[in-house]
Order: structure tokens, then C-alpha cells, then sequence
């Protein structure tokens, strides 16, 4: 059952990520899709970091997997998934529109790639022109706190 869900997941991030990626080809003012920072740390210390910034902007850390953990069996090991929320904040954005739970929980990716670790998050802003009016604000700050979390973590 897991692994459905896992599968899910992934199946409509990705869908959600190819239709951006078909809108911001043809999007004049292109917003980009993806948050992408560096990290001057290891993989596990970059983790660790992560785990330390999500607990210093009130955020509760709900679960941490690596993509070969229900996702792709045959997954490299190094890519990991941090789930995280801040409950009073994901109450208040659904009040306003119902549409922003697909953003929820928020989650971070990190990862290892050509001996370089990267954090990577959907943006959120650029998410917010397919949603509601209403999200706009909500889906700023989300953008903004992604951003935050990425840049204490890699300070």
C-alpha cells in the first residue's frame, strides 16, 4: 500500500511539473519551476542542516525517505525526500482555497549529483498562476520559506 501511495506521489509530481514545464516554454515572464541551491556540505550534513532549518521556522518534520524507499526500487540511494509542515499555516491556505493542498505537506529534495549536492523544491510562485487568485500570498510565502529553509541550510 505504501508503495501505491509513494508511486502516486511521484506519478502526479511529475505530471504537475510537466505541464509547468509545457507553460513556462511558453510563458513570456518566465517564473522558474524549480528552487534549485547548492549546498557546500556533504549529503548527510546538508540533511542534517535541513532538519535543523525546518525546526527554526516552526515547521514540524513529518517523514524523511530516501527515492529508493517506495518509490524506485533501483533508485539512487542519495536522493532523499524531506516532508514538512506547519499546521496552522497549511489550515489557513486551505480556508482559502482547497486547491493549494497538492503544495501540502511541503517537501524538499536532496541530493547528489555529479559529486555535488543540491536542495530542490517546486516553486510554489510558480505554481500560484494555475490556482486561485486567493493563493497568491500563500503560495509568495511558501516560495519565500522554501527559499529560507535552502539558504540557512547551506550557509
Amino acid at each position: 500500500m505504501k508503495e501505491t501511495w509513494s508511486l502516486v506521489t511521484f506519478l502526479s509530481l511529475f505530471a504537475i511539473a510537466s505541464t509547468f514545464a509545457g507553460w513556462q516554454a511558453a510563458n513570456q515572464q518566465q517564473t522558474p519551476i524549480i528552487l534549485k541551491v547548492e549546498s557546500p556540505y556533504g549529503l548527510e550534513e546538508t540533511i542534517d542542516n535541513l532538519r535543523q532549518a525546518v525546526a527554526a521556522r516552526n515547521f514540524r518534520l513529518i517523514r524523511e525517505q530516501s527515492l529508493s524507499e517506495g518509490f524506485l526500487a533501483d533508485a539512487d540511494p542519495r536522493q532523499h525526500i524531506i516532508y514538512f509542515c506547519n499546521f496552522s499555516v497549511a489550515y489557513e491556505s486551505l480556508q482559502q482555497d482547497k486547491q493549494i493542498g497538492f503544495l501540502l505537506p511541503c517537501r524538499l529534495t536532496v541530493g547528489e549529483e555529479d559529486g555535488r549536492v543540491f536542495i530542490s523544491a517546486i516553486n510554489p510562485q510558480a505554481v500560484e498562476k494555475f490556482a486561485n487568485t486567493k493563493v497568491t500570498a500563500v503560495c509568495d510565502n511558501i516560495g519565500d520559506g522554501y527559499l529560507g529553509i535552502m539558504e540557512e541550510a547551506t550557509l
